[in-house]
């Protein structure tokens, strides 16, 4: 649980709301890791692998996106592949998580092999709705382009109309720019801010981040509450059932503990008997007026208050401490106005999209 709660916290605190994940070494029926995983509010697609130790490949993402897995993907022997559609409002994304191991006693499949299998695999993707975005651990060294396999890889891609975007930096922690994201050229100005940043996670693997300027459709987020509505209680007939409860004849021996036991569990049953609970659906709806340009000031905003919080509670520095804080105000005061303008702007094309339609305008409104 830990293990899940830490990698979480962490794709939240770099806002994060789509995670490709290789070698998971996830098993099929671990429904308990996917239950501790949905109640931190994500959801998973996991293709865990079967025949041996290691491997799987899964998807994370936040559980207001609609993601939906595609299972009729061919299998093969070199390397690992998942897909899943992207719910947009403008196109079809096609997600692809990919993972090859590297050559190992087990795994005998040389990267020949691979770029052959891969292009049998980007042929079937060609004929596939969708933009295709490919992401994962390719385990090529692509940060030395003159090497004969990363040479080749290179020119399959450009031979499909493909582009990697990773910039040629470390992603592992013994070098190489092993993990890499290609999309075809078409969508290419759709991806921004690349970043490589060490995991916090047990990963040897570093995190690459990146925008898409995708517009999304997302489900409410729907949650419920239980409550009891104190007005229903028929004050008389609960006293009377307080009086002849066994509250009013408690065993003289009884020891303390028992009896905040016996006290609570006697109120309970009587609360669930004039007052039971009520369960309410509480619906948050999205924020569509947050894009790009808020998303990447938010993500700094962040950046600079943890920067701040952490200062303070590894330095008496009170000088760097107070620069650290000014420099965080002044992000939160920057977002802050920039979230209430495009929220502004958005509610008033909002109500005037609705002009002559009484009935739109009024539900709008309310």
């Amino acid at each position: 649980m830990n293990k899940t709660v830490g990698v979480l916290e962490h794709l939240q605190e770099v806002d994060c709301d789509i995670c490709f994940i290789q070698e998971t070494f996830f098993r099929d029926g671990n429904t308990a890791k996917i239950m501790e995983i949905k109640d931190l509010g994500w959801n998973i697609l996991s293709d865990p692998r079967k025949h041996r130790g290691g491997g799987g490949i899964a998807m994370l993402f936040r559980d207001v996106l609609q993601l939906k897995c595609n299972s009729k993907v061919t299998k093969y022997k070199s390397f690992q592949v998942m897909e899943s559609l992207l719910q947009s409002q403008q196109d079809i994304v096609r997600l692809v998580n990919l993972y090859r191991p590297p050559y190992t006693k087990k795994a005998r499949y040389t990267e020949c092999a691979f770029l052959e299998e891969f292009e049998d695999y980007l042929k079937d993707l060609t004929v596939k709705p969708g933009f295709p975005i490919i992401a994962g651990d390719f385990n090529f060294h692509m940060e030395k382009p003159e090497e004969h396999y990363p040479k080749k890889l290179y020119q399959l891609l450009e031979e499909y109309d493909l582009y990697q975007h990773v910039p040629l930096e470390p992603t592992h922690d013994q070098g190489g720019t092993l993990d890499l994201v290609v999309t075809s050229r078409s969508f290419k100005e759709k991806l921004t801010s690349f970043e490589i940043r060490p995991s916090r996670t047990k990963s040897d693997h570093f995190l690459v981040l990146f925008d898409a300027d995708i517009k999304t459709k997302t489900k409410e987020d729907v949650k419920f509450m239980n409550y009891r509505n104190f007005n229903l209680i028929d004050t008389e007939q609960f006293k009377e059932d307080i009086l002849i409860s066994k509250l009013t004849n408690f065993p003289k021996d009884m020891s303390p503990n028992d009896a905040v036991v016996l006290y609570n569990t006697v109120l309970t049953q009587l609360m669930d008997k004039h007052c039971p609970y009520i369960k309410k659906k509480i619906t948050k709806k999205p924020m569509p007026w947050l894009d790009l340009e808020l998303r990447i000031l938010r993500r700094k905003r962040r950046t600079a208050e943890r920067a701040w919080r952490k200062d303070k509670v590894d330095y008496i520095d009170s000088e760097r401490s107070e620069y650290l804080r000014s420099d965080y105000v002044k992000l939160r005061d920057e977002f802050s106005r920039l979230e209430f303008v495009k929220r502004c702007a958005h509610h008033k094309t909002s109500l005037r999209s609705s002009s002559g339609d009484t009935k739109a305008l009024y539900k709008k409104v309310n």
